[in-house]
Formats: structure tokens, sequence, C-alpha cells
């Protein structure tokens, strides 16, 4: 649970002040639900242990999505795992205290804790505060292994046999990986790729995309396409993902390489594996997206797409195709007409 990066997208300065706003009325709300067990449990009126909920559940929530404290969560989750886990809990445990105080305070000062209401058991809520933030640690932590549509797709049993989808793809590559390891040990590149892959989440959620799979220095990106939503942003992503980059390249003083391809089509989706289970792709798309690396590394180019990829992405203002020429790619009879982008 230490990474948060698959956590929704959060408020930054940029955003608009009214969704911050929103954002914290959503947390309270959602926590003022978690504490319907309170009023069972403690013996207590419904709107008593929804107060208690909404500054409990709301205070966590905010923490977890980065609304407050944000610095010192970001700092948290740059602990070893092991620091970090206590670390998060230490920080949740004070923040469920500092919900009951202020929950206490609430209701003492708008006269809801009168003479005829039973007194609130504090053991009892911290105890279910508790119990429930280490149950949603520990669901955050399996989530976070996988992302949260395919971490949703296997709990639901969605690909438990198998569907034809239609999906647009990004693919990236770390270029230069292997010269990096070469100059540099195989610890540091790998602390530079893990520094790479994480800096694709912040693009990736702010599109709306899902991370399906790290291979090594490579990262599969995808969005469903659907009759009511047949195209998507993945445009728009690509191009926020090699800003980011740039700036990471910037910030780490490191040549940091990569390309980005982009492809659309249908595929076989299905649920495999036993003891680890994961979300598959089969057929000619994801095929054809593994060889395109090897035609952009030609081209010269940081990213290509191709024409159904093109088709398949939501325009973005102010950026044109520009062709490349058809491509045979292997094991494949039909040229796929690849794209570039004009500048």
């Amino acid at each position: 649970m230490v990474s948060l990066p698959e956590s929704p997208a959060l408020p930054t300065s940029s955003t608009p002040r009214w969704r911050h706003m929103r954002a914290w009325v959503l947390v309270l709300l959602i926590g003022s639900t978690l504490g319907f067990p309170i009023a069972h449990w403690a013996g207590v009126s419904l709107p008593v242990s929804m107060v208690h909920g909404a500054f409990i559940g709301g205070l966590c929530l905010a923490f977890k999505h980065g609304l407050l404290l944000r610095t010192l969560r970001d700092h948290i989750v740059d602990l070893p795992r092991g620091r970090a886990l206590l670390a998060l809990y230490a920080a949740y445990i004070l923040l469920i205290l500092l919900g009951i105080a202020l929950a206490l305070t609430v209701e003492e000062m708008v006269g809801m804790d009168g003479d005829d209401s039973p007194n609130i058991d504090f053991f009892q809520v911290f105890t279910y505060a508790a119990a429930s933030v280490i149950l949603l640690l520990l669901l955050d932590q399996s989530r976070s292994l996988i992302g949260n549509q395919v971490f949703f797709a296997l709990i639901t049993g969605r690909y438990a046999r198998p569907l034809e989808e239609q999906r647009l793809f990004l693919a990236i590559d770390m270029a230069n990986s292997t010269a990096l390891a070469a100059r540099l040990g195989d610890r540091e590149a790998m602390r530079i790729v893990g520094r790479f892959l994480h800096a694709l989440g912040e693009p990736v959620r702010a599109h709306g995309g899902s991370i399906d799979k790290y291979v090594g220095d490579q990262a599969i990106i995808s969005w469903r396409l659907t009759p009511q939503r047949p195209d998507a942003p993945a445009l728009a992503c690509a191009l926020a993902i090699r800003r980011t980059l740039t700036a990471l390249r910037r910030d780490m003083g490191v040549e940091l390489g990569f390309r980005i391809t982009l492809h659309a089509g249908p595929v076989i989706v299905a649920q495999v594996g036993d003891q680890r289970r994961e979300i598959t792709y089969f057929g000619d798309t994801i095929n054809s997206l593994s060889r395109l690396d090897a035609i952009a590394k030609e081209a010269g180019r940081d990213l290509i797409l191709t024409a159904d990829g093109w088709q398949r992405c939501r325009p973005v203002p102010g950026v044109t195709p520009l062709p490349l020429g058809p491509v045979t790619l292997r094991g494949r009879e039909a040229p796929l007409e690849i794209l570039g982008l004009e500048g």
C-alpha cells in the first residue's frame, strides 16, 4: 500500500477551486456512511454516528487522496516499505483520534449530546475505525498492485470467460535502459526505471487510462472503447507523458530516452492464471502493438501511431498527423499505415 500511484486524480493548485471543494464534500459524505455501524455498535443515534463517520472517515479519505497533508503523505510513500507502512498506520491512528475529537466538539456545540442521549463509547468507535482503516489499507494494497480497472474486473469476474472488446492501446518503452545499466550499474539503472514508470501514473490517471502491465522498462496502457465511447484521450495522454518525462529528464540530469506507440483494434480479453491471476489480451492488435516500438526506433521518433489508433484517439487541438508510410509487420500480411505528428 506504500505506493499510491493508482489513487484517483487529485486536485492540484491548477484545479478549479470548486472541484477541490467538491472533492471535500464527497469524502465527507462517503465518510458519514461509515458511521452507520457506529449507531448499532455504540448504541447512539444515527445523526451522532454519521457526524463521527464524516470526521473520522472524511479525514482518512482526504489524507489518502492528497486533500489533506499531501506533503506528509508523499514523504511517507517515499520511505522504505516497512517503515512506510508503520508511518501510514501511525498517521491514520492520529487522524482517527483527531476525527473523534472534532466530532465530539461539534456535537457538543450543536447540542447533539443532550442529557437524554447515550454517551458514545470511545473504545468501540476507535476499534471500529482502526479496523476499517486496516481493512481499507489491505484492499488498497491489492488494488495498487494491479490497478483499479484490473482489480475490479478480477473481483467481479468480468473476464472469467473470454470477451472480445475494442481497445485503444498505448505502449511506452524506455529506450536506453541497457546503456544506463552498463554505465551506472544495475541497481542505479533500476532506480531510474522505477522513477520512469512511476511518472506515468499521473498522466494516465488524468486521462482515464488503465496501466495494464509492466514488462521490464515497458508499460502497456489501454482504454476500453464502446459504442457510447468510441474514442479516448490517448493522444492527449501520450503528449502529457512526453512532457512529464521530459521534465523528469531535466530533474534527474540523466539522458532518459523513450518511445511511445499507439494502436487500436479488437482483442480477446481473458482472465488467466490460478494462484496468480491477471487480465491478458490476445489477437492481432496486441501482437502488432508489440512490434511498433522497432518501427518508432527506425523512424527516429519518440511517438508514432497507426491510422487505426489515430481514428480512435480523441482530437487534440493543434495536433495533426504526419504520414510516415505503410509498414508490413512480421507475421502480418496487411500493411499498417504509420503516422507521426507534425512538429
